[in-house]
C-alpha cells in the first residue's frame, strides 16, 4: 500500500535520504551470489597456472577424476569444437588493435601465472577443491617478458604467437586523423618546445594497482531444455554478458537470460569485462543438465583482476616565463598483461587515459602517442579512474615542476590556465560540454588562506618542519555518450529505464544497468517522488535483470546520475502527462500538465486547489477502471524512455591536501584533505558524500600502498591482502568535500554523474604536497607508490648522503 505523504513538499531533491539499501545489508540480509543454492547444484574449481609462461604437455586428470563426488574434469582442448573462441564482435571495441585469440581454458600454452587451465565439476566444493589439487600439469617452462619497453623491442619473447610482436594498441590522439596532419601537428609542437623560455622533462611510472571490490566475482548458470540458459553473473553489463553469451555459446538470443544479483559487493570497473570464466559455466550448466556455481577466491581475484594502472609516461610541457601553459608532449607506454580480457582487452583504458591527459588545462597544442604491449601478466582489467590515473599523476607533477622552475605560486598556475569557457574542445577531441572550472577552483581556494599557509610553512621550516601544499584537478565523464562508447567499446550509451505504476499507487522502476553498492536504489525513489509528490518509499526498484528490463549498456562511467535517473525522470514526465489528460477530462476542465501540481500524495488543478484527487486514487482510476476516457487513451500507467545526451558530457573536481614529511625517515602524514566538487544539481548528498570519500581513500590507498608485484619468473606475489596492503581507516586523513555546482544543461534534472574517474587527482595532489614540503632539497617524485622508504632515499641523496 502507498504510504501517506508527510509532507506537502514534493521535491526530494536534494534531501539527506538515508540509503534503502542499508537495512538489508547491514543486518546480513543481503542476497549475494554466493548465498544462492539451486537444486541439484554442482560446484566449479580451476585449476590454474603455476607459471608465466610454458607451454602445456599433458593435463592427467585421472586421480582428480576417481575422487568420490567429482562429476567431471575439462581442459582447454576438451572445448575448442564446443566453444567459439574470443574475440566475438560484441566484445571487440571499433578500435585498431591485434586481439589475441583465446578460449576460456587455456589452450596448447599458458601465458600468465594464473591462467585457468582445468575445470573440475564436483557434487560438493570441498570436493571440488580437493579434486583439483590432483590435477597433474606437465609443463615446459618458456622465457617471460615482463617489462612493457622490453617487450616492444624487436627479438622479445613473443606472447600471442598469433601477432608478430607485443604491440597491441597504438595511436596518436593528437593533430587529426591523417598521418599528414599528424606529422604537421608534431612539428608544430616542436617548434614551440624549441622557442618556449621553460621546458620541463620527466620521465613518471605509475605501478600495476586497481580496485578490489569486497565481494570477489561469480557466476551460476543453470540449463533448462524448455528455456534455455539463466545465468547469474556478478557483472556491472548483464545486458552485454547477455550478447556474449548468445555468440560464444551459439544460443538462440530468446533463450538465454542474465541476472546481475540484487546486492553485489562493490565493482569499481572490475566487474565490467565479460570474462573467459563465465562462458565455461554456462557451457557446462548446458551440458551436464545441471546448475554450475563457481565462487571466485580472494586468491584467485588478486591473480586475475583488478590489476591496472601500470603505465609510463616521458612528458614535457613548454612554458613560458609567466606561467602560460604552451605544450604538452608525451610518449605513454602501457603494460598491457596478456590481452585475454572481453570488452576492455587491457589497452581500452590507457586509450582513454591518453584521451583525457590534457585535462582541464588549456594547450596551444600537444602531441600524445600511445603504445601499449603485451606481457606475461594479468591482462589490465578496469578500475576507477579508468585509465587516467597514471597519464594525470604525470600531468599534476609536471605542472608543479613547471613553477617550480619559474618561482610561481602552483596554486597560482593553474588557475591561469584553467579553461574558462566551456563547452570547450581538448587537443584530443575530448568534448568538455558545460561547468565553471574557475568556480570549482575558487571554491577550493576559499577553505585555505594559502599566504598565511606560506608564513606558517615557512616557520616551520626554521623550525626543522617541512609542512606542504599540493593541488590537483579533474575532468571526469559525467555518463558515456554513444558518440564515445561505440568507437570504444562497440556499444551504446544510451539510458534507459521502465516506470510502472500500480493500482496501490506505487511505482516500481526497471533498469538494465547492475549496480554494486552505489544506492540506486534510494537516488531513484527520490526522483521518482519528486515526479509524482510521493514519497520515496512507495517505489520499488528492479535492475540487472535481462528478462525484465530494458537494454542498459551497463553502470559504467557513472552513468546513474546522468542517463539513468534521466531516463527515469523522462517516463515519470510521460506518465504524469497521462494522468494530467485524464485527470482534467474526469474534473471536466481544459487543462495540461503544467496546470497540475503533484505533491503530497495529491494532484491538484493550480487555478482551483479545490479540484484535486490523490495520487493512488487517480493511478487506480486509470489502471483499474479504464471506462468513460478522453477520445484515444487507453488504460495502464507503464512508459519506457531512453536518454542520450546530444554531446559527451563532464563532471569536474579540484584538491588540495596539506601534508607533514619527517626527514629522518621519511614518513608524511596528511593533515587535511579538501576537494570541490561539480556534480551539477545533487540529487542525495549523504550519497554523494560517500562517492567522494570512497574515491579518495582508493586513490590514496593506489597511490601509497597497494601494489601487484611479479617476480622476474612472472610469479605474482601479492595474492592476499597480507602480501597486497589496503589503506584502513587509521591510513586516512579527515576529508572535507565542498560543492560548486553548476546544473548541466543537457540533463533534465540539471543533474551529472561522479562515481567514475573521481580518485585520478589524488596521486597528483599527494604527490605535490610532498615535494612543496621538501622543496627547500628540490625533490621531484616521480613514480609510484609513494611511501616513506622512496621520499628518505630521495631526501638521503638531495644531501649527499647514501641512500
Amino acid at each position: 500500500m502507498a504510504s501517506k505523504s508527510t509532507t506537502k513538499n514534493s521535491s526530494w531533491m536534494g534531501a539527506r535520504l538515508g540509503r534503502t539499501e542499508d537495512l538489508r545489508l547491514v543486518t546480513g540480509k543481503g542476497k549475494y551470489i554466493a548465498d544462492m543454492v539451486l537444486p541439484r547444484m554442482l560446484h566449479a574449481v580451476f585449476v590454474r597456472s603455476e607459471y608465466a609462461h610454458a607451454k602445456i604437455l599433458s593435463i592427467d586428470t585421472t586421480s582428480a577424476e576417481a575422487l568420490p563426488g567429482v562429476v567431471c574434469v575439462v581442459t582447454g582442448e576438451d572445448i575448442t569444437d564446443e566453444i567459439r573462441p574470443m574475440p566475438q564482435p560484441v566484445v571487440v571495441p571499433n578500435l585498431p588493435a591485434k586481439f589475441p585469440t583465446f578460449y576460456p581454458l587455456s589452450v596448447g600454452k599458458v601465458k600468465f601465472h594464473g591462467a585457468p587451465v582445468a575445470l573440475v565439476i564436483a557434487r560438493d566444493k570441498y570436493v571440488a577443491v580437493d579434486a583439483a589439487e590432483l590435477v597433474e600439469v606437465e609443463y615446459d617452462e618458456l622465457p617471460v617478458v615482463l617489462d612493457p619497453e622490453a617487450a616492444l623491442e624487436p627479438g622479445a619473447t613473443i606472447v600471442n604467437e598469433d601477432h608478430d610482436d607485443n604491440e597491441i594498441f597504438a595511436m596518436t590522439f593528437t593533430g587529426g586523423d591523417t598521418v599528414e596532419e599528424q606529422d604537421a601537428n608534431d612539428q608544430a609542437v616542436e617548434e614551440i618546445f624549441h622557442n618556449a623560455a621553460v621546458v620541463v622533462k620527466e620521465r613518471f611510472r605509475t605501478h600495476r594497482t586497481g580496485l578490489t571490490p569486497m565481494e570477489p566475482r561469480g557466476v551460476l548458470c543453470d540449463w533448462s531444455d524448455a528455456d534455455g540458459l539463466t545465468a547469474w553473473i556478478t557483472t556491472q553489463r548483464p545486458h552485454i554478458d547477455r550478447l556474449a553469451l548468445i555468440d560464444l555459446l551459439d544460443i538462440p538470443a530468446g533463450r538465454v537470460r542474465v541476472i546481475a544479483p540484487r546486492d553485489q559487493g562493490g565493482a569499481f570497473g572490475v566487474k565490467a569485462p565479460f570474462y573467459r570464466e563465465n562462458v565455461i559455466i554456462a557451457h557446462m550448466a548446458r551440458k551436464l543438465g545441471q546448475p554450475v556455481r563457481w565462487i571466485e577466491t580472494r586468491y584467485e581475484s588478486l591473480m586475475n583482476v583488478g590489476q591496472e594502472r601500470d603505465q609510463i609516461h616521458y612528458l614535457e610541457i613548454a612554458a613560458t616565463n609567466d606561467g602560460k601553459l604552451l605544450a604538452l608532449r608525451n610518449r605513454g607506454i602501457a603494460d598491457n598483461g596478456t590481452g585475454e580480457t572481453g570488452v576492455y582487452w587491457g589497452f581500452v583504458m590507457p586509450f582513454l587515459g591518453s584521451v583525457e591527459m590534457p585535462n582541464g588545462y588549456t594547450w596551444d597544442k600537444c602531441d600524445i602517442k600511445l603504445r601499449v604491449a603485451v606481457t606475461n601478466k594479468a591482462c589490465l582489467t578496469p578500475s576507477r579512474a579508468f585509465g587516467h590515473f597514471p597519464t594525470r599523476f604525470a600531468l599534476e607533477r609536471g605542472i608543479d615542476m613547471v613553477a617550480h622552475k619559474i618561482g610561481m605560486e602552483p596554486a597560482d598556475l593553474r588557475r591561469k590556465n584553467l579553461v574558462s569557457e566551456l563547452p570547450y574542445t581538448s587537443t584530443t577531441g575530448e568534448y568538455y560540454d558545460s561547468g565553471d572550472f574557475i568556480k570549482v577552483w575558487d571554491n577550493l581556494m576559499s577553505h585555505i588562506d594559502l599566504a598565511a599557509f606560506r608564513t606558517e610553512q615557512a616557520a616551520a621550516r626554521e623550525q626543522g618542519r617541512y609542512i606542504g601544499i599540493g593541488f590537483g584537478t579533474g575532468v571526469e565523464l559525467s555518463g558515456m555518450a554513444s558518440e564515445l562508447l561505440v568507437p570504444m567499446e562497440n556499444q551504446p550509451g544510451y539510458g534507459a529505464a521502465t516506470v510502472r505504476l500500480e493500482p496501490r499507487g506505487t511505482v516500481r522502476v526497471y533498469g538494465g544497468d547492475a549496480p554494486a553498492g552505489q544506492g540506486h536504489e534510494t537516488t531513484v525513489s527520490q526522483v521518482v517522488a519528486h515526479a509524482f509528490g510521493i514519497e520515496p518509499a512507495d517505489t520499488v526498484t528492479t535492475t540487472g535483470d535481462t528478462g525484465t528490463t530494458p537494454f542498459g549498456a551497463g553502470t559504467i562511467g557513472a552513468r546513474a546520475g546522468s542517463y539513468f535517473v534521466s531516463a527515469v525522470h523522462k517516463a515519470c514526465q510521460e506518465l504524469k502527462h497521462k494522468i494530467a489528460r485524464i485527470l482534467a477530462h474526469d474534473l471536466g476542465i481544459e487543462a495540461g500538465v503544467d496546470d497540475f501540481d503533484f505533491i503530497g500524495g495529491e494532484v491538484i488543478y493550480r487555478a482551483d486547489p479545490l479540484k484535486k484527487k490523490g495520487f493512488r486514487e487517480i493511478v487506480e482510476r486509470i489502471i483499474m477502471f479504464p471506462i468513460d476516457l478522453p477520445e484515444g487513451e487507453v488504460g495502464g500507467l507503464d512508459a519506457t524512455a531512453f536518454f542520450e545526451a546530444a554531446k559527451p558530457m563532464i563532471c569536474f573536481n579540484a584538491d588540495f591536501c596539506v601534508v607533514e614529511v619527517k626527514l629522518d625517515n621519511g614518513e608524511f602524514e596528511i593533515k587535511q584533505w579538501v576537494t570541490s566538487e561539480d556534480v551539477g544539481n545533487v540529487i542525495n548528498p549523504l550519497i554523494v558524500d560517500g562517492q567522494m570519500h570512497g574515491a579518495i581513500v582508493q586513490g590514496l590507498s593506489n597511490a601509497m600502498f597497494e601494489e601487484f608485484i611479479y617476480d622476474e619468473q612472472g610469479q605474482q606475489l601479492t595474492a592476499d591482502f597480507e602480501n597486497y596492503k589496503l589503506a584502513n581507516a587509521a591510513d586516512m586523513p579527515d576529508i572535507q568535500v565542498t560543492y560548486a555546482p553548476t546544473p548541466c544543461p543537457h540533463t533534465p534534472l540539471g543533474t551529472r554523474g561522479i562515481g567514475e574517474g573521481r580518485p585520478s587527482s589524488i596521486p597528483g595532489a599527494l604527490s605535490n604536497a610532498i615535494c612543496d614540503a621538501l622543496l627547500p632539497f628540490g625533490i621531484e617524485i616521480n613514480e609510484m607508490p609513494i611511501r616513506p622508504g622512496m621520499i628518505w632515499k630521495k631526501i638521503q641523496e638531495a644531501r649527499g648522503q647514501p641512500g
